[in-house]
């Protein structure tokens, strides 16, 4: 979490410096980071908020968009269906607007978002066709978003998804892809990579039937997640652990469910919890 303290100091020397764009780029970097370490969803909201006001107020308006592209993930796992409506409204606006001016890194990153919003909801072919898009935005940017793990991890959950739905071998050719990059990250060092490594092997064992050990690798994901502090990660965990027992018969797969509903509801993703709830076949 010191990345998280380097920027938050970072936003506040800009601000006593008069720095401003630098500031309000150290704000924006925190929020995402904020995200992707799994901090509490209305926790990075209200951060977000007041940053956002302040990026309005210096016109300070493209760490404004992509700090909002972030704000609408947050609302999209956090609120009540009913009030989607409005939030959807802005985002296709906003990436109308990235599109429009040829804005290739804002709608990168609504494209990422976008895509881990849909596979935790588990809406897998839209997650799909986000990575795609996302890809093709990437082609003319010179270096990627979010190089720390997180869309290696979730490109490959996507892809195992898809795997595991089609039977098409494509899939578990880019699945296999992503986790050899997390085998990169987590031999160079990166702790935080550890978890998504084994989880991400753990769902290529169940698409490739080697189901032996599998239950054995979602619980070390799982205790290396907690052992991260990712709970957002330990949450998505616990719910391919139990979504695997349910399928093999296994009366376990309540229990993990329980878990995963629980550490969502300690993320702040009041709407997944909702939607686990609501999709749990018992």
């Amino acid at each position: 979490k010191l990345t998280l303290e380097s920027l938050l100091h970072g936003y506040q020397v800009g601000m006593q410096t008069g720095d401003i764009e630098n500031a309000m780029f150290s704000a924006h970097v925190y929020v995402i980071e904020s995200f992707i370490y799994g901090r509490s969803l209305p926790e990075i909201e209200r951060e977000a908020d007041s940053f956002i006001k302040q990026m309005v107020e210096y016109k300070q308006m493209a760490p404004k968009d992509l700090t909002l592209a972030v704000r609408h993930a947050i609302l999209s796992l956090k609120n009540d269906p009913s009030l989607m409506v409005c939030k959807n409204v802005q985002q296709k606006d906003l990436l109308e607007r990235a599109i429009e001016n040829n804005n290739v890194v804002l709608a990168s990153y609504i494209y990422s978002l976008s895509g881990i919003e849909a596979y935790i909801f588990g809406k897998y072919e839209s997650a799909a066709s986000m990575v795609q898009k996302r890809k093709e935005m990437e082609e003319h940017m010179s270096r990627k978003m979010f190089q720390n793990g997180m869309t290696a991890l979730f490109d490959g959950l996507i892809f195992v998804a898809m795997a595991y739905k089609t039977n098409d071998i494509k899939w578990s050719v880019k699945a296999l892809n992503a986790a050899s990059k997390l085998e990169q990250y987590v031999k160079k060092g990166i702790n935080i990579c550890e978890h998504k490594l084994l989880l991400l092997e753990a769902e290529l064992d169940v698409v490739e039937k080697n189901s032996g050990n599998v239950l054995n690798m979602y619980d070390r994901a799982i205790a290396v997640a907690e052992k991260n502090k990712f709970v957002h990660e330990q949450a998505i965990a616990s719910e391919r652990a139990a979504d695997f027992l349910l399928r093999n018969g296994d009366v376990r797969a309540a229990q993990y469910y329980g878990k995963a509903h629980n550490l969502y509801l300690q993320w702040g993703a009041q709407r997944k919890a909702d939607h686990l709830i609501k999709n749990i076949p018992f």
